[in-house]
C-alpha cells in the first residue's frame, strides 16, 4: 500500500460505492481524488471519537440557532440535517459550471420578457403554443408588466445532478420562490466552527459576495429615489416548511419579515402596516407562489398574497422579485426546447445541458417514452404534490397502460426525462467508525448584478441516505451538505457588512414595528410571565406538599392548591381542601399541570404559545435570546417525582429569569421593546392581583402562613425579613405586594412601568387622549383610593381588599382591550374572495 492510499484508508476502509456511479470522492479502482486528500487526512488525524464529539456540537449548534425545516403532514419542527464531510469542487471545474449558471439565467430572463410581451418564440414556432398557454404556469394577467424595466429575473435555483460518466446536467429549475439559499449559508457558518482549522487551510470561496450582489440588486429595484426604499420579505408564514430561512435572510439582508396579514394596498401602492401608522413599501422579496400572491386576480381562496398587488404593480410603485408570473419558467415542457432557445434569442450552445427532456404533447415523444419506459421518469410539466413523478420501468403492465391513457388524455400536462444516476458521496452517520454511502444532488444559486448574472461559490447539497435513491428531497428525508470550491489562492476574509462608504445619515429608530410583530411580542410577554408565576407558584406548593409528608398537616398546602386551581383554570376536586383524598393523586395533579400541552392554564400550554409567538418574529430576537428559548422548548421533568418537578421547576425559573436579563440589558428600547414589556406587566399585575384575591377568598386576612407563601412565590422574602426580620403581619405584608414602588413584582411597579410603556408607544403627543391613556389613568386614581393602612381601617378589611381587587382586574382588563383595539386593529382574519379560481 502507498503512503497516500495509507493516509486515507481508515476513513475509507468501509466505504463502498455502487457500481456505474459517478463518486464524489472516490475513483473507480476505489482510491480517492486528490483534492480530497488534505480532508481525508485531516479527519484521519481528527479520529472517530473527536468527529463523534464535533458532529454533536454541530447539532448543537443548530438546534440552538433555531434551524429547522417543516416536512408537511408533520406537527414537529425538525433540526436542520447536515452532514461534516462537505463535498469539493476544484475552481476549474466550477468555473464552467458558473458560465453554464449566467447563461442560463440570461436565457430564462429573456423568455420570461418574451412570454409575457412579444411572444416571438410562438410567432417563429420555437415552441408550441400549447406549452405557453396549456401547460401550466403563464398567468395572462401578468402580462401588462412585461415592459416595465424591473420585469427581471433577479435570482435562479438550479438543481445540477451527474451522469455515470460525472457530467453535469440541469435537472429543474426553481425560480418563484426558492429555497436553500439561507441553508447553505447557515451550512458554512457552522462548519466554519467547527472546523475552523481545516476551513482555513482549505482556501474556500467566500459566500458573502453573492448576498451583497442580490442586495445589491434588490436595492436597485425600488421605483423611488427621494429616500431609502422600504425592503420586505414576504413569508407565507411559521407554517411554511423554510421559514426559518425566510426570516434568517430577512435579518441577515437587512429586511422587514413580513406576511400578507402585514400589508395592504390602497391606492395602488403597497403599504406596510405598522403600530405608527401605514409604511410604503418599494420592493417585496417574495416566498410565496405566483398563484397565492393576488387573491384579486389570481387564485380567490389564497390567504398568502395581498389582495390588490398586481394592480400595484402594473402601476409601477411597487417592484416583486422575482417578478409574478415568473413560475411559467419552471414549467419542465420548457426544458425540452431550452437548447433551440438558447440559439433563437443568444445565438449560443447550452454551456449547462438539461437533462434530455422530452414534452408528451408530441406524439413522437409519447411514442418514444412508452416504447422505452427503462430510460425515463415521468413528471408533471408544473411539480406538484397531487401528482408524483413516476417510474415507468417500476410499474407493471397494466399500471403502464393505465398511465399511458392519462398522458394521452392531457398530453401536454406531462413531460418525460431521461433517468440520471446522480452521483454518490459519503455521509459521517456518527455512529460507526466508517463512511455511509449516500445520493446526491446540487442546488446552485445565480442572481443579478450590476455586471450580469453572479453564482454563488458554493450551493446547497441535498443527500439520500439511500445510495439507489433518484429523488432527492428535504421532504423524502434528505440531509444537507456544504459545497466548498477550493481557491486556488488564499481567500481573504469577507463579511455582508460594507466597508467604508462615506457618511451616512445616524438612526436611533428603525422600521416601524408591523402590526402583527407588536403583538406577537406583547403575547410573547404574557405568556412568558405567566408561566415563570405559575412555576413559582407551584414550585412554593410543592415545598409545602413536602413539608406536609413531614408533618402530616395538609391546612396550608391545600390553601395553595386551591389558589393554583384558580390561577390556572384547571378544575379538580384534589384542589380543594376537602378533597385531597391521597398526596400521589395531588402529585399526578401537578405533574399534569407542569406537562399537559393541551390543558389551557398548565405551563407547557403557556410555554408553547410562548414559543409560538417567538417564532413568528425570529427575525426580530437576537441569537442569545433563541437560545434561551430553545432550551426551554426543549426541557422536560423525566417524571411525576416531587424531586424531578422541583428541579425542572426551578430549571425554569432560572430560564425566565435569563429571559429578562437580556431583555432589559441587550434590547434596544424601540417599540418592539415596549410591546414586550408592557405584556409582561400586564400579565403581572394581573397576576399579583389574583395571587392575594384567590388567597383572601380562602383564608382569612390574618394567616401569616399564606402571607408567607405569597412572598415566597413573588420572590421578596429576603428583603421583606431585612425591613421586618421574621415578623409576618398582614398590612407589612401587603403594603410590600401590593403598594411598594421599590418592589419590582409589586402591583404598584407594574402600574408604574405600564404608564411609561404606554406613553411611549402613544407617542405622548400633547392634548391627545388615547383610550388606553384615560384608562390607565382611572387605574391609578384607583389604585391609589387605597393603601395598607387604609385597608385595616375598614371594618371588615378582607372585604374591602377584595372589592378593591376586582375593580382592580376589571381596569387591566379594559386596558388589555384598550391596547388591542388601538394597536393590533391590523391584525384580522382575512377572508376567502372567491373559490380557487378567483
Amino acid at each position: 500500500m502507498n503512503q497516500r492510499t495509507s493516509q486515507t484508508a481508515n476513513l475509507l476502509s468501509g466505504y463502498r460505492p455502487g457500481p456505474g456511479v459517478y463518486d464524489e470522492v472516490c475513483l473507480p479502482d476505489g482510491k480517492s481524488r486528490e483534492k480530497y486528500e488534505f480532508l481525508l487526512r485531516s479527519f484521519n488525524h481528527l479520529g472517530s471519537p473527536e468527529l463523534r464529539r464535533r458532529k454533536e456540537d454541530s447539532l448543537r449548534i443548530l438546534k440552538e440557532s433555531g434551524v429547522t425545516y417543516n416536512v408537511y403532514g408533520d406537527d414537529r419542527e425538525r433540526v436542520w440535517g447536515l452532514d461534516l464531510f462537505p463535498l469539493l469542487m476544484e475552481s476549474k471545474e466550477w468555473e464552467g459550471i458558473e458560465r453554464g449558471l449566467a447563461q442560463r439565467s440570461e436565457l430564462l430572463n429573456e423568455i420570461l420578457k418574451d412570454a409575457y410581451g412579444p411572444k416571438r418564440f410562438l410567432f417563429e414556432r420555437k415552441i408550441p403554443h400549447e406549452v405557453l398557454f396549456q401547460s401550466g404556469g403563464f398567468l395572462r394577467a401578468c402580462a401588462p408588466v412585461y415592459d416595465s424595466a424591473n420585469f427581471r429575473l433577479a435570482f435562479v435555483a438550479t438543481d445540477v445532478s451527474r451522469d455515470h460518466q460525472g457530467n453535469h446536467y440541469v435537472i429543474g429549475d426553481r425560480i418563484q420562490a426558492p429555497s436553500g439559499s439561507g441553508y447553505a449559508l447557515e451550512n458554512r457558518i457552522v462548519l466554519s466552527r467547527i472546523f475552523p482549522s481545516l476551513y482555513r487551510d482549505s482556501q474556500v470561496h467566500r459566500v458573502a459576495l453573492y448576498f451583497r450582489a442580490l442586495r445589491k440588486t434588490l436595492n436597485s429595484f425600488s421605483p423611488t429615489r427621494d429616500r431609502e426604499p422600504l425592503i420586505i420579505l414576504l413569508t407565507p408564514g411559521p407554517g411554511n416548511e423554510t421559514y426559518f430561512e425566510h426570516a434568517y435572510l430577512a435579518g441577515y439582508l437587512g429586511y422587514t419579515l413580513a406576511q400578507s396579514e402585514d400589508l395592504t394596498v390602497r391606492e395602488n401602492k403597497v403599504f406596510l402596516k405598522t403600530v405608527e401608522g401605514l409604511q410604503q413599501v418599494d420592493v417585496i422579496f417574495r416566498r410565496v407562489d405566483d398563484w397565492y400572491m393576488d387573491p384579486l386576480e389570481l387564485k380567490g381562496d389564497s390567504l398568502l398574497g395581498v389582495p390588490g398587488i398586481l394592480g400595484a404593480v402594473r402601476a409601477g410603485h411597487v417592484v416583486v422579485a422575482n417578478p409574478i408570473g415568473s413560475g411559467f419558467l419552471e414549467n419542465r415542457a420548457v426544458h425540452a426546447y431550452l437548447a433551440t432557445l438558447c440559439k433563437f434569442y443568444l445565438g449560443e450552445d447550452l454551456i449547462l445541458p438539461n437533462v434530455p427532456t422530452l414534452w408528451m404533447g408530441e406524439e413522437s415523444s409519447r411514442n418514444e417514452v412508452f416504447s422505452n419506459p427503462h430510460k425515463y421518469v415521468l413528471k408533471p410539466a408544473i411539480r406538484s404534490p397531487l401528482d408524483p413523478s413516476v417510474f415507468l420501468s417500476s410499474l407493471s403492465n397494466a399500471e403502464r397502460e393505465e398511465w399511458k391513457q392519462r398522458v394521452e388524455n392531457r398530453p401536454e400536462r406531462y413531460v418525460a426525462q431521461e433517468i440520471l444516476t446522480g452521483s454518490t458521496c459519503p455521509i459521517f452517520s456518527g455512529n460507526s467508525e466508517e463512511l455511509l454511502v449516500g445520493k446526491s444532488v446540487l442546488r446552485t444559486f445565480t442572481c443579478l448584478s450590476e455586471n450580469g448574472y453572479v453564482s454563488m461559490p458554493g450551493g446547497l447539497v441535498r443527500v439520500s441516505p439511500k445510495p439507489d435513491e433518484l429523488i432527492i428531497t428535504n421532504q423524502r428525508g434528505a440531509i444537507s451538505k456544504d459545497l466548498w470550491i477550493l481557491a486556488s489562492e488564499e481567500k481573504k476574509e469577507f463579511s455582508l457588512l460594507p466597508g467604508h462608504v462615506g457618511r451616512i445619515p445616524l438612526k436611533r429608530k428603525g422600521t416601524g414595528i408591523p402590526s402583527r410583530v407588536a403583538d406577537n411580542m406583547f403575547w410573547m410577554g404574557r405568556y412568558a410571565e405567566r408561566a415563570e408565576n405559575m412555576s413559582r407558584l407551584l414550585r412554593e406548593t410543592v415545598h409545602k406538599i413536602l413539608e406536609a409528608e413531614e408533618t402530616y398537616e395538609k391546612e396550608q398546602f391545600s390553601l395553595l392548591l386551591g389558589v393554583v386551581d384558580q390561577l390556572s383554570g384547571f378544575s379538580s376536586a384534589f384542589f380543594e381542601p376537602n378533597g385531597i383524598d391521597s398526596l400521589d393523586a395531588v402529585r399526578e395533579k401537578v405533574f399534569s399541570l407542569v406537562t399537559s400541552p393541551h390543558s389551557s392554564g398548565s405551563i407547557r400550554h403557556d410555554l408553547n404559545f410562548f414559543v409560538g409567538s417567538s417564532k413568528a418574529v425570529r427575525d426580530r430576537i437576537s441569537d442569545d435570546t433563541r437560545y434561551l428559548i430553545s432550551k426551554l422548548e426543549s426541557e422536560y421533568p423525566n417524571n411525576s417525582s416531587y424531586d424531578e418537578v422541583l428541579e425542572y421547576l426551578q430549571k425554569l425559573v432560572n430560564l425566565f429569569a435569563s429571559l429578562s436579563g437580556l431583555a432589559n440589558e441587550s434590547m434596544s428600547r424601540e417599540a418592539g421593546y415596549f410591546f414586550l414589556d408592557m405584556g409582561k406587566r400586564l400579565e403581572r399585575a394581573q397576576f399579583i392581583s389574583r395571587l392575594v384575591l384567590s388567597s383572601m377568598e380562602r383564608t382569612t386576612i390574618y394567616n401569616k402562613g399564606i402571607f408567607e407563601s405569597l412572598l415566597n412565590v413573588t420572590d421578596i422574602r429576603i428583603t421583606y425579613r431585612r425591613r421586618y426580620k421574621y415578623r409576618i403581619e398582614a398590612e407589612s405584608v401587603l403594603d410590600i405586594l401590593l403598594f411598594d414602588e421599590s418592589n419590582p413584582r409589586s402591583l404598584a411597579f407594574q402600574l408604574e412601568r405600564l404608564r411609561e410603556n404606554t406613553m411611549f408607544v402613544s407617542g405622548g403627543k400633547d392634548g391627545e387622549i388615547s383610550e388606553e391613556i384615560q384608562i390607565l389613568t382611572d387605574l391609578l386614581a384607583r389604585f391609589r383610593e387605597e393603601d395598607a393602612k387604609r385597608i385595616f381601617e375598614y371594618a371588615d378589611p378582607a372585604g374591602g381588599l377584595k372589592r378593591w381587587l376586582i375593580d382592580i382586574l376589571d381596569i387591566l382588563k379594559s386596558l388589555s382591550d384598550a391596547v388591542a383595539r388601538k394597536y393590533f386593529r391590523y391584525v384580522e382574519n382575512q377572508v376567502r374572495l372567491g373559490g380557487p379560481y378567483g
